[in-house]
């Protein structure tokens, strides 16, 4: 998953690696007033419409090709290694070699996050 700030899928079929992208078509919100014409509210004319729109009114699908191919993306289910640095577990062959080490990606430099140095006391709670 990458979040480009778009609202859109990709399939793949993973015997094949054939993919459809597929995204809302660009005036959904306005097509969709014509399937509830007596609703004056935005948000609920678009709910309804969205339930009786036939689908090609409301998506746009395109072949695509995937510039990763499809085995790196979903990996191998059920492998798990520890972070050499770190000692968290990481699976499905996510590990980053570097100097005979695996590395989590955190390890490695490509992290999201950062970790503070905040400790949180949990309070206890009478049982």
């Amino acid at each position: 998953m990458e979040d480009y700030g778009k609202i859109a899928a990709t399939f793949v079929d993973t015997l094949s690696g054939q993919a459809v992208r597929v995204t809302p078509t660009l005036d959904i919100r306005q097509r969709a007033y014509a399937y509830a014409p007596d609703e004056p509210r935005h948000y609920f004319a678009q709910m309804r419409a969205y339930q009786i729109m036939p689908y090609e009114e409301m998506f746009t699908i395109q072949n695509v090709f995937l510039h990763t191919p499809v085995a790196d993306v979903i990996s191998r289910p059920g492998v798990r290694v520890n972070c050499s640095l770190c000692g968290e577990e990481i699976i499905n062959e996510r590990e980053t070699h570097r100097n005979d080490l695996l590395l989590c990606h955190t390890c490695a430099g490509q992290s999201y996050y950062q970790t503070q140095s905040i400790e949180i006391q949990f309070e206890q709670v009478p049982a």
